[in-house]
């Protein structure tokens, strides 16, 4: 599915969070958001999700207003991971995986809900937690606990060719509280389910896996989109220090697919650095 806007902007009171965005999002890619704290990267997923809606414009969900598509119909093919998860019951793993079948099923789970459960937990290597209180997880073990029940609701019962599904997923700093043997997992998942005809967004904090990951990123300031298009014309020096006041060096190492990001050597000032 492609999601296209024009000239969208969002405020909360008086406060605006974004202004006039455009773009277009495809399938079978994976397009990244990146951008200062506060830069409008929740609030923009937030309008992609549904959750919210802009102030002006329109969201269009392969030419039909997001927006106004029915909230069943939703939920079966688009899923959201966010940042935070409050849960005030003691759910377990399995349960909580099992939350995002709840659109495809009427009153109890079927053979291929409890199949898709478990293939899930597999995928982000936490079936061992199927029975595990979710609270009392670790905040990268409950991320891949979450990240396994999106991929549970996108799935279909029956495979389908590549390319000839309509589903979008929508992640919100997935890897934030992971180690990096999991961000990996977690990212690469991501971009296997874009190259089987997914619809990718991913908010990420880190240069250096948007760099390795992103086929497309989006580049936020105070909510304004300042440069778009393929990583390496959106990863360099100019357009870094526009959007987080810094200065990098992007370096190409022989052996690898991707520029690697690291902060300039005269821009690393002795007072901001504390023991």
């Amino acid at each position: 599915m492609t999601i296209t806007a024009h000239h969208i902007s969002y405020w909360i009171g008086q406060q605006p969070i974004l202004h006039k965005l455009s773009f277009t999002i495809g399938p079978g890619e994976v397009t990244v958001v990146l951008g200062q704290n506060g830069a409008g990267k929740s609030s923009f997923l937030k309008i992609l999700s549904g959750e919210q809606k802009p102030t002006i414009g329109q969201v269009m969900l392969d030419n039909h207003d997001l927006h106004k598509t029915p909230l069943p119909q939703l939920a079966t093919m688009r899923a959201v991971l966010s940042q935070q998860y409050a849960m005030g019951l003691a759910f377990s793993c399995a349960e909580i995986v099992m939350m995002g079948r709840y659109p495809h099923y009427r009153s109890h789970p079927s053979a291929d809900d409890h199949r898709i459960v478990m293939e899930s937990m597999e995928e982000m290597q936490v079936q061992h937690l199927v029975q595990r209180p979710y609270q009392a997880l670790s905040g990268g073990e409950q991320q891949r606990v979450q990240m396994a029940r999106v991929l549970a609701q996108l799935r279909d019962p029956v495979s389908r060719m590549p390319g000839s599904t309509r589903k979008l997923l929508l992640l919100d700093e997935p890897t934030s509280s992971m180690d990096v043997l999991y961000q990996q997992l977690c990212l690469s998942k991501a971009r296997a389910l874009s190259r089987q005809g997914y619809t990718v967004v991913v908010i990420l904090h880190d240069l250096n896996l948007a760099a390795q990951f992103a086929d497309t990123i989006l580049l936020l300031k105070r909510g304004c989109l300042i440069k778009s298009g393929k990583a390496r014309e959106v990863l360099k020096p100019s357009s870094i220090a526009e959007a987080y006041g810094m200065e990098v060096e992007v370096l190409e190492p022989e052996n690898y697919d991707f520029p690697v990001l690291v902060p300039a050597s005269h821009a690393i000032q002795p007072a901001l650095i504390r023991s």
